[in-house]
């Protein structure tokens, strides 16, 4: 199932499942404790079924509004939305996987700094931190970027983590400044500040995204009306979405509810203020933000 997170007119947030192609159904309206995809984890846990099991309950139960999807997200786009489509969830932590995710050539390689080189090649990938959820930008909020160093906008599939297991995909812009290009004693700063991260529009449980690393990601870049970059890419990574999660929780003992970008498509350049970047995941849907200097 897909779920998305709606706030309406008169300011009320919805969780919401796609019960029909382009119909959002609240979950909210039918059980008021159900106010974001948090909360249907927590049940999912504590019962032993399954997430989406959870949620026919819920929808069995009573009734409630629906919402057309695609006016919600025309309506998010707007400076006055009459719906808006938020970020799905609140993650405790967020975290990225590195260069040891996606297949490098042979030649490219050879070619890195040797610490590059060894981060790489080693058993363990390189996973960083990317802060909290204050950090954190909706699917068609504003994403931010630093004004001392050049920004960059990375295309991901990012995987939803409920006490270390993955529960549902969903995509992302994970925005990151050059910093980390001059010395490695820079990678904090580089990878974590204000509006660092997007997430949405829904996230999507593995029953309906049964091969999430074989999609095909599209990142654009409109600066001023005209495109202004584009890549395209595939989810395929070199390691597994479990192996990446293995070496975020094993050795440690994060908190409940983490995401994980998981390396991506990017576009040649830097972003400018006032940039529109939109990231497209098959099987998923997009993110559009607008760029700001934080």
């Amino acid at each position: 199932m897909r779920y998305y997170r709606v706030r309406d007119e008169i300011g009320q947030i919805h969780m919401a499942v796609e019960t029909d192609p382009g119909t959002l159904t609240s979950l909210t309206a039918r059980n008021e404790e159900v106010r974001s995809f948090d909360d249907l984890m927590k049940v999912s846990y504590v019962s032993g079924q399954p997430i989406d099991d959870v949620t026919r309950n819920v929808l069995s139960s009573g009734s409630g509004p629906n919402f057309d999807l695609q006016l919600a997200i025309e309506s998010s786009k707007t400076d006055n939305p009459r719906l808006r489509i938020i970020r799905p969830l609140d993650p405790d932590e967020i975290w990225a996987g590195g260069i040891g995710n996606y297949p490098v050539p042979d030649e490219a390689v050879n070619k890195m700094p040797d610490f590059t080189r060894t981060a790489y090649e080693a058993e363990r990938p390189p996973v960083m931190y990317k802060g909290g959820p204050t950090r954190l930008s909706g699917p068609f909020d504003n994403i931010g970027i630093r004004p001392d160093t050049k920004t960059v906008a990375e295309g991901e599939l990012v995987l939803v983590v409920y006490k270390g297991q993955i529960v549902a995909y969903s995509t992302g812009n994970e925005v990151a400044g050059g910093f980390m290009g001059q010395t490695i004693w820079w990678m904090v700063p580089s990878k974590v500040f204000q509006g660092c991260a997007s997430l949405g529009p829904c996230v999507v449980t593995p029953d309906s995204l049964p091969d999430p690393t074989d999609r095909v990601m599209e990142l654009e870049i409109f600066r001023n009306g005209e495109k202004a970059g584009s890549a395209t890419n595939s989810t395929k990574h070199r390691r597994s979405p479990e192996d990446i999660v293995k070496w975020v929780t094993e050795y440690d003992s994060p908190p409940d509810l983490v995401i994980i970008y998981t390396g991506g498509c990017v576009a040649d350049g830097p972003l400018e203020e006032g940039d529109l970047v939109r990231i497209s995941l098959d099987g998923i849907g997009y993110v559009e933000n607008r760029v700001s200097v934080i």
